[in-house]
C-alpha cells in the first residue's frame, strides 16, 4: 500500500512539472508565484498586530471580529427588537482598536430607572475618562492606530440588577466614517474580583451612592490590576455579602447568576481569585457566616477547582478571625490582613478614589508577594 501511494504521488509531482513547462513556467516563475503577494485582509491584519505589539501596558492580540471584545459579566438581550450586550456589573468591560476614525460612537439604550449611569474610556492606556451613557462620542487623538477600552463605570447602588436586570446595555460602536474597529483581546492574567458595594466603587467619588459618586475606574479591583498589568473581571454589587443579597444576590449566588434564572456561562477561567465580602455581614453570627461562607468556596473550588483563591479582610474588619478558620481549610488559598492600611474613606465604610488606590496598590503587593513578581508578567 505504501508504494502505491509513493507510486500515485511520483506521477502527481510529474503531472504538476509537466504542466509547468506546458505552460512556460520554470522553477523561478514557481517560486515568484507561490510567494507573490499577502492578501490585503492578511496584511492588515499583520500590521494591526504590529501596533498592538508596541503597547506595553496590556498584552493585546487581534481577535478577528470588527466587532469589541467583552471581559466581565456581559450576555446577550433582545431590546425592542435589537440585540445588545448587556452587564449588570459596573466594571464591565470592552475592548477594540481603532484605524482611519478621529472618534467612535458608543452606543448604549438607557435601561435604567435611575440616575442616568456612566462608562468611562482609556485610549491608548490613558487614565480614564467619565461620561454618561448619551453622550455616545469618544474623540480620538487622530485618525490613527489607537486602543480602547470602554468600562461600564458607574450606575445608582439600588438599581433592580437580579430580577429586573438594570445595567449597561451595549448596542452599537460606530467609527466615524471611513475608519474601522477591531476586536483586540487581552492576553494578560485575568483576576476576578468578588465582594460588594467597595468592590463596585460605590462613594468612591462622593457621598452618593449614585452613579454619581460610583466609579468602577475609582475602585481598588481597577488600581490593583492597573499595577499588576492584570484584567479586571469584576463581580460586586452593594450592599451584598455572605448572607445578605443587598442590591443583587449572595456571594454564592453571584458565581454561578449574571440575573435571576439567566446562568453566568461564559466560559472565563480566571488566574486568581480575589474576594473582599463581609462588611455586610456584621449583624449575622459567626456559625451562620461560616457555614454560608464555606458553601461559597467549596462551589467557587468545584468551578474553579485548580485557581488560587485570595481572600481580602474587609476593611472594617468583619468577621476577621471566622474568614481565615474558613480558608485554612482549602488548598492554595490564601488570606491577606487590611487592619493596618490606613485608608481614607467618604463614610466608616467605603473607601474615597484615594483610600481605594492605596488598598488596590496593597492588594497587588500582597499578590506579588504571594506568587512572585513573574507570575503577572507578560508571556512572550
Amino acid at each position: 500500500m505504501k508504494t502505491m501511494k509513493k507510486q500515485v504521488a511520483l506521477i502527481l509531482v510529474c503531472f504538476l512539472v509537466c504542466t509547468l513547462v506546458s505552460c512556460g513556467g520554470n522553477e523561478a516563475d514557481f517560486t515568484q508565484t507561490t510567494e507573490q503577494t499577502i492578501l490585503p485582509e492578511d496584511q492588515l491584519a499583520a500590521e494591526n498586530q504590529a501596533f498592538l505589539d508596541t503597547v506595553t501596558y496590556l498584552d493585546y492580540r487581534l481577535t478577528g471580529e470588527e466587532e469589541p471584545y467583552f471581559v466581565g459579566r456581559w450576555f446577550e438581550k433582545n431590546i425592542g427588537g435589537v440585540k445588545h450586550n448587556v452587564t449588570l456589573t459596573d466594571g464591565s468591560t470592552f475592548y477594540f482598536m481603532t484605524s482611519g476614525a478621529e472618534s467612535v460612537d458608543v452606543n448604549f439604550t438607557v435601561i435604567t430607572s435611575k440616575e442616568e449611569p456612566y462608562f468611562a474610556y482609556s485610549i491608548d492606556g490613558a487614565e480614564p475618562i467619565r461620561r454618561h451613557i448619551t453622550d455616545k462620542t469618544v474623540r480620538l487623538p487622530d485618525d490613527g492606530k489607537h486602543t480602547v477600552r470602554i468600562i461600564a463605570d458607574g450606575m445608582t447602588e439600588s438599581e433592580g440588577k437580579w430580577k429586573e436586570e438594570k445595567g449597561f446595555a451595549l448596542k452599537s460602536v460606530v467609527p466615524a466614517e471611513g475608519g474601522k474597529i477591531y476586536g483586540i483581546r487581552p492576553e494578560n492574567k485575568i483576576i476576578f474580583y468578588y465582594g460588594d458595594s467597595i468592590t463596585e466603587g460605590v462613594r468612591a467619588l462622593n457621598m452618593f451612592a449614585n452613579s454619581n459618586g460610583n466609579s468602577a475606574t475609582n475602585a481598588y479591583p481597577w488600581f490593583c490590576s492597573e499595577k499588576l498589568g492584570a484584567v479586571t473581571y469584576s463581580v460586586g454589587y452593594g450592599a451584598s455579602g455572605i448572607t445578605v443579597q443587598g442590591s443583587f444576590n449572595t456571594f454564592r449566588n453571584a458565581i454561578d447568576y449574571n440575573s435571576f434564572g439567566r446562568k453566568a456561562e461564559d466560559g472565563v477561567i480566571p488566574d486568581v481569585i480575589v474576594i473582599n465580602h463581609g462588611t455586610n455581614d456584621r449583624n449575622a453570627s459567626e456559625e451562620t457566616f461560616k457555614a454560608e461562607l464555606f458553601s461559597a468556596v467549596c462551589r467557587l473550588r468545584e468551578k474553579y477547582s485548580n485557581v488560587p483563591i485570595v481572600y481580602m479582610i474587609p476593611f472594617y474588619q468583619s468577621h476577621a478571625e471566622s474568614i481565615g478558620e474558613v480558608m485554612n481549610d482549602f488548598e492554595n488559598a490564601y488570606v491577606i490582613q487590611t487592619s493596618e492600611w490606613n485608608l481614607t474613606y467618604t463614610d466608616i465604610f467605603h473607601p474615597d478614589s484615594a483610600g481605594a488606590k492605596t488598598a488596590g496598590e496593597n492588594l497587588a503587593e500582597e499578590l506579588i508577594s504571594i506568587f512572585g513578581e513573574s507570575f503577572f508578567c507578560s508571556e512572550e
